[in-house]
């Protein structure tokens, strides 16, 4: 049960030289997962088991040669008829590679820094030889295509994330009438939404199709796959770099309210790192959207409604689903084989969920040098922000989950009163 049915394959890609049925537009992971392969990598020095696990390009830990160049995100690369794909920094091959005994021979790991620096020559081949071993894999085939000069464009207003707090600051601004760029780091809008989960009080699935289109009567944009990589005043007025999947723009906005939301947290215990240790969030949208499942037994790693909901949510696409409140190591090398509980009891799965509340993403706000608080039961930051989502740096707003945890319709509040506030500023 890797896919459900009702969607249908109607493409194949390569992954070390076995065909992978696929679907047309989908990520490489999705495509893995659906063939029961979670595993795609290995880690660059002790070559550890690496897979996919936020699933939203933001952890790294999939990165893959994908026609021909090197270091791509399989949860970003999408897949396409007779697209080639390998694992790098593995011999063979990430499944079974040889490199992988560097982890078992140094349990407690190598100081490369003093790596048989006592005696010059046996230095150099050790340092020759520790370079085969590391890395990001091999060069491109062939270059790149030289990147055109950014164009530079201006808006009322830029609104960073299209999750519930995103699209409702874009609602009360497109209301306003203001002209304003919506910018979405993933392929599609709707953040969190994505994932179905049916809440108390969750917009509908239409809600995005809806705000985006209400965007584009006011004269704005609702731009998908694009990721704001940096933000900085320039002459004063706020300016971003906004990298879409065929061109880099410039982005000058009298007003920019960000509303990234967070980034998943692996479970810190061991093992969390094991390949099929996945975030909640990105298996739901894999499931809502091509029908995937990446296990039959799956444990859904979280307590609270979200993660209620995403058991519940796997069990109805067929799988066995459990919630788990908390693990003490999830075992399994090559992928996940069970959980230890407390106690000492042993739940067996194949993949394992994790439905716990992201960390706030508070880079952009930072590189503006917005005011963070640190939540130290927690341990994470997050963007300071006022009811009306005003920050300490002025024409810079926030809402939603970078500002903290909050549930989905507390989110969609809080970002129509940052884009109120915007579209009045």
């Amino acid at each position: 049960m890797p896919r459900l049915a009702a969607f249908a394959t109607d493409c194949a890609i390569t992954f070390d030289g076995r065909k992978i049925p696929a679907r047309t537009g989908e990520s490489i992971a999705s495509a893995l997962l659906a063939a029961g392969i979670p595993l795609v990598a290995r880690s660059a020095k002790y070559h550890r088991p690496r897979g996919p696990f936020c699933l939203a390009g933001s952890c790294g830990s999939c990165l893959v040669r994908a026609g021909g160049m090197p270091g791509q995100r399989a949860c970003r690369t999408a897949c396409r008829d007779g697209l080639r794909v390998t694992s790098q920094n593995a011999f063979p091959g990430a499944a079974h590679d040889l490199l992988g005994a560097i982890d078992l021979v140094f349990p407690r790991g190598i100081d490369h820094h003093h790596l048989m620096t006592g005696f010059a020559p046996a230095n150099r081949a050790a340092v020759a030889f520790s370079r085969r071993l590391a890395g990001m894999g091999r060069l491109p085939d062939t270059l790149p295509p030289a990147a055109a000069a950014p164009g530079e464009d201006v808006f009322d207003a830029l609104v960073v994330g299209a999750g519930p707090a995103g699209l409702g600051a874009a609602e009360a601004l497109a209301a306003a009438r203001r002209r304003i760029l919506l910018a979405e780091a993933e392929p599609a809008l709707g953040g969190r939404l994505r994932a179905r989960l049916g809440l108390p009080g969750e917009p509908d699935a239409a809600w995005p199709v809806r705000v985006a289109d209400a965007v584009r009567a006011a004269g704005g944009e609702a731009a998908a796959g694009g990721v704001v990589l940096g933000l900085w005043r320039d002459g004063g007025t706020p300016l971003a770099l906004l990298r879409e999947p065929e061109r880099l723009r410039l982005v000058r906005a009298r007003r920019v309210v960000l509303c990234p939301g967070g980034h998943p947290e692996p479970p810190d215990i061991p093992g969390g790192d094991r390949p099929g240790v996945l975030a909640a969030r990105g298996v739901l949208a894999l499931l809502a959207e091509h029908g995937v499942l990446p296990g039959e037994r799956i444990a859904v790693l979280g307590s609270g409604p979200e993660a209620d909901a995403a058991a519940a949510r796997l069990a109805e696409a067929g799988a066995d689903a459990r919630r788990v409140p908390e693990a003490v190591r999830v075992l399994g090398r090559g992928r996940v084989r069970a959980l230890l509980l407390a106690g000492g009891a042993r739940l067996p799965c194949d993949a394992a969920a994790v439905a716990t509340p992201p960390l706030p993403a508070i880079d952009l706000a930072r590189q503006l040098g917005a005011a963070v608080t640190l939540d130290a039961g927690r341990g994470a930051f997050a963007v300071q922000a006022d009811a009306s989502g005003r920050t300490s740096v002025p024409g810079l707003l926030a809402a939603g989950e970078a500002t903290g945890i909050t549930s989905t319709p507390a989110a969609a509040e809080a970002g129509r009163r940052a884009g109120a506030e915007a579209a009045r500023a």
